[in-house]
C-alpha cells in the first residue's frame, strides 16, 4: 500500500519522447526534465529549444516559472504591454538586470544594525541586498532610522551632517550608469555623489542652480573634481521635500533624468567621469548635506532598457505609494539647445491606480 507521504508527491507524468536532431529518441521522466530545466539560465534554455522540439514547452514553462521567482526577488511586478517576447526572451532581460545591479540598499529593518542613543534609531550599517558586497555604512555621524515614513515603510533621515558611504567598488564603473532614488529633499542640497574627497564628481543633487534659488532643480554631473561642473544636465523638480523616484541615467551626452517617470532632461552632456563608491547624503567632498529622507537606492552597470526601467519605478512607486506617470517611449533628444533642459511638456501627473492598474 501506498503511505501518506507517497501519496501527496505530484504525479511524475508519462515518461517524455525525446527526438534529438541526429534522429535519435528516448524516454525521459518528466520531473527530471523539469528539474534540470529550472536550474538553466535564459541562454541554455534557448539551446535547448533549438536543439530538441519535444523540450521547447517544457523550456519556456522553466522560463516563465524562473522569471517569476526573479521578479519577486527584485520586489518587482511586470506590466503587461511592456512584456515582450517569449519568456525566456523576457527571462534574459532581467537576468542582464540582475547582473548589473551593482548596489541595492534599503531602509529595511533586516537589512540595517541599528543602535539606540536618547530613544532614537541610529543608522550603523545597511546591507547590500543585491549581493555585490557593496553595503553602506555611517560615516562620522549616522542618519536617523525612521520606521513608518513612507506608506508604511522605513527611511533614512538625513538632519544636514550624517552620511552613508558604501564600500569601494573593486575597479570604478564607466558609463553607461543608471542611478535609482527614492527620496525626499528640502534646499540646495546633496542626495548621492561619489566616494570621497579623493574621487572624481558623480553627483545628483538639488543644486548648481544658474541663479540662486533656496529650492533649486535636480541636477546631475559626472563632470570635475573641486571646482564647479563644466557639464551637468538640470530638470524641473525643485527640492522642495516632497518624495519623488529619482532616476538618472548617467550616459555622457546620451544622459537622463526621470522624475516619478516622467523624463525631465535629456541630450546633454554631464561629463565622462568613473563611479568609485556612493556618499549618501552628501557630496564628496563633504560640504553640501542632505536635508531630507532616502527609502531606497538602486544602482546599475548600465544604462536599463526601458521596459525594465518603467516596471521597476512602477513597482517602486506602488510600494511606496507615490505618484507616478508610465514614460512610454525613450525621449528624443531635441535639436534646439534651448528646448534641451525638457523633453516634453510635463503632463498633470496620474494617480498610481491609473498609471499602473495592471500590477
Amino acid at each position: 500500500r501506498d503511505s501518506p507521504t507517497a501519496r501527496l508527491r505530484p504525479d511524475p507524468g508519462p515518461p517524455m519522447l525525446l527526438r534529438l536532431p541526429s534522429g535519435v529518441e528516448f524516454f525521459l521522466d518528466g520531473l527530471i526534465v523539469e528539474t534540470i530545466l529550472l536550474n538553466l539560465r535564459a541562454g541554455d534554455l534557448a539551446r535547448v529549444c533549438a536543439s530538441c522540439r519535444s523540450l521547447c514547452m517544457p523550456s519556456q514553462a522553466a522560463a516563465h516559472r524562473a522569471l517569476l521567482e526573479l521578479l519577486s526577488r527584485l520586489q518587482c511586478s511586470t506590466l503587461r504591454d511592456l512584456e515582450r517576447g517569449s519568456w525566456i526572451v523576457q527571462l534574459a532581460k532581467w537576468e542582464d538586470v540582475v547582473s548589473d545591479n551593482v548596489v541595492w540598499l534599503q531602509a529595511e529593518r533586516s537589512a540595517t544594525v541599528l543602535r539606540s542613543k536618547d530613544g532614537k534609531l541610529l543608522v550603523n550599517s545597511c546591507t547590500d541586498l543585491s549581493g555585490s558586497g557593496h553595503g553602506a555604512k555611517m560615516h562620522h555621524r549616522p542618519p536617523l532610522y525612521v520606521p513608518d515614513s513612507i506608506n508604511g515603510y522605513a527611511s533614512f533621515e538625513f538632519d544636514g551632517s550624517s552620511v552613508l558611504k558604501t564600500s569601494p567598488f573593486a575597479e570604478p564603473l564607466p558609463q553607461p550608469i543608471t542611478l535609482m532614488v527614492v527620496a525626499r529633499a528640502q534646499g540646495d542640497t546633496t542626495l548621492i555623489d561619489a566616494l570621497g574627497p579623493s574621487s572624481s564628481r558623480f553627483e545628483l543633487c538639488h543644486g548648481y542652480p544658474s541663479g540662486w534659488h533656496p529650492s533649486p532643480e535636480i541636477c546631475m554631473t559626472a563632470s570635475g573634481h573641486d571646482a564647479a561642473p563644466k557639464h551637468s544636465l538640470r530638470g524641473s523638480t525643485r527640492g522642495m521635500g516632497e518624495w519623488h523616484i529619482y532616476t538618472a541615467v548617467f550616459n555622457t551626452k546620451r544622459s537622463e533624468i526621470y522624475i516619478d517617470g516622467h523624463c525631465e532632461a535629456t541630450g546633454k552632456n554631464v561629463g565622462t567621469n568613473h563611479l568609485d563608491g556612493l556618499s549618501i547624503g552628501c557630496d564628496h567632498n563633504g560640504i553640501f548635506f542632505l536635508i531630507g529622507s532616502i527609502a531606497e537606492v538602486r544602482l546599475f552597470k548600465d544604462n536599463l532598457p526601458m521596459a525594465q526601467r518603467i516596471q521597476i519605478e512602477a513597482s517602486l512607486a506602488k510600494r511606496y505609494d507615490l505618484p507616478y506617470s508610465v514614460a512610454r517611449d525613450l525621449p528624443t533628444p531635441p535639436r534646439s539647445r534651448v528646448s534641451s533642459l525638457n523633453c516634453n511638456p510635463r503632463p498633470s501627473r496620474v494617480s498610481l491606480r491609473t498609471a499602473t492598474s495592471e500590477l
